[in-house]
């Protein structure tokens, strides 16, 4: 095998792994229950602590996945691909929590909404149609902006670190 197969093979497989991801991460958060009437029963003290597990466990996966992105083994269409499964399970995440979430919105109904939403806070348009009206809603949100901080920052570090791999020294 060349090594020109072998960065062919490392891409196709890379972005295979990104879209199985994106699709079952997807396809998982419109089918497992979220709204509040299928979560009664559980305390706030409970469910603070599987928001804050949660989001340790999506920071975590997102740091390890950007460590990786960035190794400078990694072909450019591994990086990318790597960056697009972690801004969709990011992005699922917040809608999931949004869902849960929905009475501290306005404008905010379906699942669809919510990730029209967490996609919104992403790409920082703000259209003003859906709004966090409740302080909780406002705090999570808050979260959100500061990992699609990361996000971006990740994005511009694997385009960068690309351009000078490729620049003549």
């Amino acid at each position: 095998m060349t090594a020109a197969d072998g960065h062919r093979r490392a891409r196709w497989l890379a972005w295979a792994r990104a879209s199985a991801s994106v699709v079952i991460v997807t396809g998982l958060y419109f089918v497992v229950p979220l709204q509040r009437a299928d979560l009664q029963g559980g305390q706030s003290l409970v469910r603070v602590g599987a928001l804050l597990c949660g989001l340790a466990a999506v920071g975590w996966l997102v740091g390890l996945q950007v460590r990786r992105a960035l190794s400078p083994a990694r072909v450019l269409a591994e990086q990318v691909a790597m960056l697009l499964m972690i801004v969709d399970v990011v992005v699922v995440f917040f809608a999931g929590l949004y869902v849960v979430m929905a009475d501290q919105f306005d404008g905010l109904v379906t699942r669809l909404d919510a990730l029209y939403f967490a996609v919104e806070t992403l790409s920082t348009v703000g259209y003003g149609d859906i709004t966090p009206v409740g302080q909780a809603a406002r705090a999570i949100v808050i979260v959100q902006m500061i990992f699609d901080l990361l996000l971006v920052t990740s994005a511009i570090s694997i385009v960068l670190n690309a351009l000078r791999a490729r620049l003549p020294r």
